[in-house]
């Protein structure tokens, strides 16, 4: 996600009151809303009555940290919302693709949702390894792409106007296989990272052929 799109999600998020609702709100910004209302009740209480604020001085303070802390989580959980609203509507024609772990050269996913995004590729694994059957989970190599490179112009063709949604294009290679995915990486308003697969080399083909064509 491009830079200026992570701020305007941010500052659309804080621009609305976190004690009012809006139409996206969910059930857990719900809960942070009731929580900040008792609190507010509950400072106000504390701040005219220093006897009562000395007698449950511990409370107090909790009450203090959850009043600078929430209106954070609601503006961010808020902020959360809106990218997935705006995932549905530019990212349709991919797959996200659930990772379990992860670090700069190796993401996780677990054995269910391989299965789920690439049938012939989770049929394929256990014949060149005996620990599909052991691992809740099969390992990818990842190696980022740069743009400057020239990709596959099949890949090119079939997923072209949704490239430069991406923050960056990694390729990700099955440990013990030989064809790799091209994935679309972003980065969420809170800095959480997504993952997209754009191209399976293995397939030639991307996961929404009608979308993309």
């Amino acid at each position: 996600m491009s830079g200026r799109l992570t701020e305007q999600l941010l500052e659309d998020a804080a621009r609305s009151s976190v004690s009012d609702e809006v139409e996206s709100d969910d059930d857990l910004v719900r809960v942070w809303q009731d929580e900040l209302r008792d609190a507010k009740e509950k400072i106000e209480a504390y701040r005219s009555d220093d006897h009562l604020a000395r007698t449950f001085r511990a409370d107090a303070r909790h009450t203090e940290a959850v009043l600078a802390q929430l209106p954070g989580r609601i503006a961010a959980r808020r902020s959360e919302i809106a990218y997935d609203q705006w995932a549905s509507v530019n990212l349709d024609g991919f797959l996200e693709i659930p990772v379990a772990s992860r670090d700069k050269h190796f993401v996780s996913i677990p054995k269910g949702d391989l299965e789920r995004l690439a049938p012939e590729l989770s049929k394929a694994i256990p014949k060149k390894s005996a620990l599909w059957a052991d691992w809740s989970v099969w390992n990818f190599q990842r190696h980022r792409l740069h743009r400057a490179k020239a990709l596959p112009a099949e890949a090119v063709r079939r997923a072209r106007g949704s490239l430069q949604h991406f923050e960056r294009l990694e390729v990700w290679q099955a440990v013990g296989t030989a064809d790799p995915w091209l994935v679309g990486v972003m980065t969420t308003p809170t800095g959480r990272e997504r993952f997209y697969l754009l191209f399976d080399w293995g397939l030639e083909t991307t996961l929404d052929r009608e979308l993309l064509r």
